[in-house]
């Protein structure tokens, strides 16, 4: 599978639907809404699909500005800046193994800071319908909810955050090990 392809579905196709699956469950199961399934099965398949991109470019554009925050507190430490254009300018009649690494550490990255946001949106949409279930215990639903989505934000916070430190040092590295050669 092309490596574009493989980022597109990681980083916003997956994280998208993932962020609105619940909720589109609350909107068909709580309402009279079909979605166009009945009469329309195409273009609802369509609507759903360009709802997971949109919802999932989201994603993926919150986590890139957290990723660029993160490059600037990095920038005296890693020199984040310098060394990503001299591992972008870089040519080799034999491409380096490290440069395959750091392609899958921007791509895990880049999945990580999607989920971040995918995933609470996922749970707090996940509550809204068990406490739409079960009403006598929204309550406790609602606070399952909030915690498991504020857990897994600043689980997936902290991934991001060290999967971002070891990309950093590994291009550092790897760009001064490569100048040597």
């Amino acid at each position: 599978m092309p490596m574009t392809l493989t980022r597109s579905l990681l980083t916003i196709l997956i994280p998208g639907l993932i962020a609105i699956a619940p909720w589109l469950l609350v909107l068909v199961q709580h309402t009279t809404a079909t979605l166009g399934f009945n009469s329309y099965p195409t273009l609802a398949n369509a609507l759903i699909f360009a709802s997971a991109a949109v919802v999932g470019s989201f994603c993926e554009g919150a986590g890139t500005h957290l990723e660029v925050q993160w490059d600037k507190e990095r920038e005296a430490t890693y020199g984040v800046k310098e060394n990503w254009w001299v591992y972008l300018s870089r040519t080799f009649d034999n491409e380096p193994v490290g440069y395959r690494y750091i392609s899958r550490l921007v791509t895990t990255l880049y999945f990580e800071l999607s989920m971040l946001f995918a995933v609470p949106s996922f749970l707090f949409g996940s509550g809204l319908l068990a406490s739409l279930r079960f009403p006598d215990f929204w309550v406790p639903i609602a606070i399952v909810s909030l915690a498991s989505s504020v857990g897994s934000a600043l689980y997936l916070h902290k991934q991001a955050s060290d999967t971002h430190c070891v990309l950093c040092e590994t291009r550092q590295e790897l760009n001064q090990r490569t100048a040597a050669s």
